[in-house]
């Protein structure tokens, strides 16, 4: 049977969106259970407030989502929806949060909005939601998660976070088109997973393009044309990618390094999108690919603050049991399986330094 879960029924984007958005909410029930993290809840509440207060909408709970997307959080926030008696939940952060939002909804049983107050990921559109246990190790890619009703996307709000979240949302959004690439070969081509493809190649293109501009403009707190051309890359066509590509449009070798990257505590002060960034790196070397093409890329994360180098992310090329930690987690994941020949241990190791080597050059 052919099946997909390719969008949620509402995506909104814009300065202010969520102020107006007040009968959008009111159609998802009377009263809502808001979940996220500190600062994100503080960053959204006020204007969530007051698009809920101008509709009848009843703001029956609040909590802090936990810290990390895990059974015992998603748990946790689960009941205290059921015990409110909720009619729809607010998930309100990065990719985390409205993980556990995806999570804890889907227990309760009632439908989602999600409000993304950093663009890292597309957590915020997707159905699935990537599971840790309470250290941050990682630990599954679950679709035990609801397939959000609403998406509110405040580029006023994203403008005005930290650029690095942004710039993690263009590292993990570039996989995207690097492992699609590398995993649609490895099964008949058809409609879908063909409109995977290009819309992933799109998102790498809007990236390139759109991505120094973007920069720019979180670092002056202003929302530009290269800004919202990039969160639309970042959440909305990212998104679509993942919802058209299906099982066959999996994550791949980048996000392997990342999991890989995850067992090891040194790489802990790092974001999702940027372990990822470097996992694209050592990706394109595990396949071979030429050095110019590497290069160009690596010079891009060097322009928008992407690690290049081990030590970027925490690690160094002369700790040798770092590397074997995580070569051998990195080959033991689930992604890493999805690509289109054998990675071994040794393999990614070797490629490891070998985007390092090329990383220290810049």
């Amino acid at each position: 049977m052919f099946e997909r879960i390719i969008a949620p029924g509402n995506y909104r984007r814009g300065a202010g969106v969520i102020t107006a958005s007040g009968q959008a909410l009111r159609r998802m029930g009377a009263k809502a259970f808001l979940v996220g993290g500190h600062r994100a809840l503080a960053a959204a509440v006020p204007a969530l407030h007051e698009a809920m207060a101008s509709a009848g909408v009843e703001p029956v709970g609040q909590v802090w989502y936990g810290g990390e997307c895990c059974p015992e959080n998603i748990a946790a926030v689960a009941a205290a929806i059921k015990e409110k008696g909720a009619d729809f939940v607010v998930g309100v952060g990065g990719g985390k949060a409205l993980d556990t939002a995806k999570g804890a909804a889907r227990q309760a049983g009632v439908p989602l909005v999600t409000v993304p107050t950093i663009a890292a990921t597309c957590a915020a559109f997707t159905s699935i939601a990537i599971i840790y246990d309470r250290e941050g190790h990682f630990q599954a890619i679950s679709h035990e998660a609801v397939n959000p009703s609403l998406v509110l996307v405040d580029s006023q709000i994203i403008a005005a976070a930290p650029w690095r979240y942004l710039a993690a949302g263009m590292g993990d959004t570039l996989a995207k088109y690097i492992e699609l690439r590398a995993t649609s070969t490895a099964v008949s081509s058809y409609p879908a997973l063909e409109g995977a493809v290009a819309l992933a190649r799109l998102c790498y293109d809007i990236i390139l393009t759109a991505g120094p501009g973007a920069r720019k403009a979180v670092e002056k707190q202003m929302v530009t044309q290269d800004l919202e051309r990039v969160i639309d890359a970042v959440i909305l066509i990212s998104g679509l990618v993942s919802g058209l590509g299906g099982d066959d449009g999996r994550t791949a070798g980048a996000h392997g390094v990342y999991e890989g990257l995850t067992a090891s505590p040194l790489t802990r002060g790092c974001c999702h999108g940027e372990l990822v960034a470097f996992g694209n790196l050592v990706q394109l070397f595990l396949e071979g690919r030429e050095i110019k093409i590497i290069a160009s890329l690596a010079a891009f994360n060097r322009q928008v603050g992407l690690p290049v180098t081990l030590k970027e992310v925490g690690l160094s090329p002369e700790d040798g049991p770092s590397l074997e930690l995580v070569s051998n987690a990195a080959a033991a994941s689930p992604d890493m399986a999805n690509m289109p020949f054998p990675v071994t241990a040794a393999m990614i190791r070797e490629a490891l330094l070998a985007a390092d080597r090329l990383g220290r050059g810049f």
